[in-house]
């Protein structure tokens, strides 16, 4: 990894800063449960200095209006990342379960698209931008989300969910040695209060938040009261309706596989399947079939398809929304519950039954679950 690698402070304006009260939070391994490493824990005062070091390189270096400069650094950048792109691909693994089988969309592709040629000066100037990503995406969206900034002349303030807090430090560490002084920098947290001033600080210009609808919802009302630009990247459910027409062998089939990929930790998997209502038994045979050869293991094995869950809380609403969809008049013809081994895993599940009102398939499980509904004047 990078020479910082080791130590434990936030990058923060070009160096490794400790937090300003000293605190630190554990993060833990899915696959087992077991504690991996402690990272720093934000406070406030910690949010203020980052963004005084954004609001800095902005306003008081050529990075804004230094094409060259800023070509040259995000180049050298991305090939940074692209050398260390194997050890990534094992640390996202280790900290959230995405399997490295995966690494294509996880590590890889949002690499390969961050440098973009810089372009005529934007409309409105990007300034500071506070950058909130979500535990579904460990690398993918901070990754897409710098290289949109940083190519425009803008500076980042980077706040990645707890669960996914090494990969975003390994990031900014990778940079440190890169980019000019405060032009990225990093806050890991499990404070709120944190977001919430980045959110507030008048010296943040964009507010750019990926994550579920509700917290987004919150972030744009909060954002927009106190005068910020807002990108807003949220999830939501996702069906497939299947004509009678279509293969519905290979529609359901490929659903099956998307949703159990990652243990269905993404925004926009195709969650449920709707088909006609007199092929309702062949797709959940298909449905059935397709689940139970997903490859279900340790997410550092290159075949591993369906990994744990990225926490505890992740893994037991995902039951929660199982016992719910059973009380709602769901049959569970495989998987619904979780796996007997260490860590936070349940296994991939096919849901019959249940109309298009079900709440498991009106709002985002974020697991591994396929939800087989028939189509019909109740559905």
């Amino acid at each position: 990894m990078s020479k910082h690698a080791r130590s434990s402070g936030l990058p923060v304006d070009g160096v490794e800063v400790a937090t300003a009260e000293g605190w630190t939070f554990p993060a833990r391994n899915p696959t087992t449960g077991e504690v991996l490493w402690d990272v720093p824990d934000a406070g406030v005062p910690d949010a203020r200095a980052a963004v005084a070091a954004a609001r800095r390189a902005y306003d008081e270096t050529t990075w804004s209006t230094d094409t060259e400069l800023r070509r040259e650094a995000l180049s050298r950048l991305q090939d940074a990342l692209l050398e260390r792109s194997d050890d990534l691909a094992l640390l996202i693994a280790a900290e959230t379960g995405v399997p490295v089988g995966l690494r294509a969309a996880h590590v890889d592709a949002p690499i390969a698209g961050m440098r973009g040629e810089p372009g005529p000066p934007p409309v409105q100037p990007p300034g500071v931008t506070a950058v909130v990503t979500p535990s579904t995406s460990p690398l993918a969206v901070a990754v897409a989300e710098i290289g949109r900034v940083l190519v425009a002349g803008g500076t980042v303030v980077l706040k990645p969910a707890p669960e996914t807090a090494s990969a975003a430090l390994e990031l900014g560490r990778i940079a440190l040695d890169i980019l000019p002084r405060g032009v990225l920098n990093v806050l890991t947290t499990r404070d709120v209060d944190v977001a919430i001033a980045l959110t507030l600080d008048p010296r943040v210009d964009d507010v750019s938040f990926t994550g579920s609808a509700v917290a987004g919802e919150r972030v744009r009302e909060a954002a927009e009261r106190a005068g910020k630009r807002v990108r807003l990247e949220v999830g939501g459910p996702q069906a497939v309706t299947v004509a009678d027409e279509d293969d519905l062998a290979a529609v359901v089939s490929a659903a099956a596989v998307a949703v159990a990929a990652n243990a269905g930790q993404a925004c926009h998997v195709p969650a449920s399947v709707v088909v006609p209502a007199h092929r309702l038994h062949e797709a959940l045979d298909a449905a059935v079939a397709a689940m139970s050869d997903v490859v279900v293991g340790d997410p550092t094995e290159p075949a591993t398809v369906c990994g744990p869950l990225r926490s505890p809380v992740a893994r037991d609403r995902v039951l929660r929304y199982l016992d719910l969809a059973r009380s709602e008049g769901g049959d569970v013809v495989l998987g619904g519950q979780r796996l007997d081994r260490s860590g936070w895993w349940v296994a991939p599940t096919v849901v019959g039954g249940l109309s298009r009102q079900s709440r498991l398939v009106r709002e985002e499980v974020l697991g591994p679950v396929l939800a087989v509904i028939a189509a019909g004047p109740n559905s």
